[in-house]
């Protein structure tokens, strides 16, 4: 092993750069540099340049403060508001899945994922081992003392779309009596009210709060994706096809892993997908499923892999309902998925999106240990088939 080439990545991603921000210059020099060191393992590497949303802050305020016009259009039409914020609410739940669907409207910019790949002699399969390499901003619901509440908060704010859906369409049933309880007025506009204070929380976040290091997440995850590199050209694997992919604007809603699946359409039944996130401090998992509005399981084959030799590597099962991960993307649209991560205590990713993700609070060993813990995967899958 070499601590210092790990750590030395690390120091460039979140040391000389001062951030990596999607569709920055800062998160295309950060692409610049992963494109060399792939290099220096494989010919086959290159940028793969698409065009992406500014801010996921300012796509969910747009939604959240929508259900304000719903409620608007009640007025003259409980249906139509209804019909209206039904189609409004289906494109929430199918853009935080990771698909597009109004942010098709917004604004893009240009940014890259980074792609390696190692070709094998007999490939049954391909693997697709992945991490984010931009940083994110930190914002007022990112706190560490708010981090824990932070499903829960979401699933409110759902709750409160559905409640101004269910009222309106409750008044269109009731109006065919001639009247209706004036309650469901007052239980609307308050959910009304709870959702236009998400969307200013989520405009003041996106106006004033700053980009961060990331060293944590995820200059850990791409340092460890490197030292694979590094390691498949020394070992290559004989049955796998091998893509490292490092993807750009992940923290504007995984749009660099949706560009990638939806530009590659890789084959579901010989593809897997194995997600590098946040592993720069903490006890090492392996996700059994994640989700913050469903669990969604992971791949059997993987967790069994996992299972196999997590031992050897110290790492333990988890499933994570707090956060969302870039595994969203392939796992909602039934690929084989597994994600590799470090949590604290608290089971919540270390610094997550907050000012002290520094390369101070990060262990070097849990980056190796990920590095370790991702190839020991790939060669049991290897090894066990089909």
């Amino acid at each position: 092993m070499e601590p210092t080439q790990i750590q030395s990545d690390m120091e460039y991603l979140a040391g000389e750069l001062p951030h990596r921000g999607a569709n920055t210059d800062g998160e295309r020099a950060a692409a610049g540099y992963i494109l060399h060191r792939f290099r220096k393992y494989t010919l086959n590497a290159s940028l793969d340049e698409f065009h992406s949303i500014e801010s996921y802050y300012y796509l969910f305020a747009s939604y959240y403060a929508e259900f304000a016009i719903v409620s608007i259009l009640a007025f003259w039409s409980a249906l139509g508001a209804f019909c209206y914020g039904a189609v409004v609410f289906v494109a929430y739940l199918a853009e935080f899945m990771g698909y597009h669907a109004f942010s098709r409207l917004m604004p893009h910019f240009e940014t890259q994922n980074v792609t390696a790949r190692f070709l094998a002699q007999r490939p049954k399969r391909l693997v697709v081992v992945s991490a984010h390499y931009d940083s994110p901003r930190d914002a007022l619901f990112t706190n560490p003392q708010f981090l824990p509440r932070l499903r829960a908060a979401h699933m409110a704010v759902v709750a409160c779309m559905a409640v101004v859906l269910i009222t309106c369409a409750a008044e269109a049933a009731l109006g065919l009596a001639e009247g209706y309880p004036p309650l469901l007025l007052a239980v609307r506009w308050t959910a009304v009210g709870a959702l236009l204070s998400a969307a200013f929380i989520l405009f003041h976040s996106a106006v004033h709060c700053d980009y961060v290091r990331g060293a944590s997440g995820n200059a850990s995850g791409v340092a460890a994706l490197i030292e694979l590199a590094k390691r498949t050209a020394e070992t290559p694997l004989e049955e796998t096809d091998l893509c490292l992919l490092a993807t750009g604007s992940k923290e504007t809603w995984m749009n660099g892993m949706h560009h990638f699946i939806t530009s590659h359409v890789p084959d579901r039944e010989s593809t897997y997908f194995i997600n590098i996130e946040h592993v720069g401090a903490g006890q090492l998992h392996y996700l059994t499923g994640e989700g913050m509005l469903q669990v969604m399981p992971s791949a059997p084959e993987l967790v069994s892999a996992a299972e196999a030799v997590a031992g050897d590597h110290g790492a333990t099962p988890a499933c994570l309902r707090a956060v969302p991960t870039d595994a969203l993307v392939p796992l909602a649209r039934d690929y084989r998925t597994l994600t590799l991560i470090a949590l604290d205590e608290d089971g919540l990713p270390q610094d997550w999106h907050w000012y002290t993700d520094k390369l101070t609070h990060v262990d070097y060993g849990v980056v190796h240990r990920a590095a370790d813990f991702a190839e020991a995967i790939l060669r049991r899958l290897e090894s066990d088939g089909p």
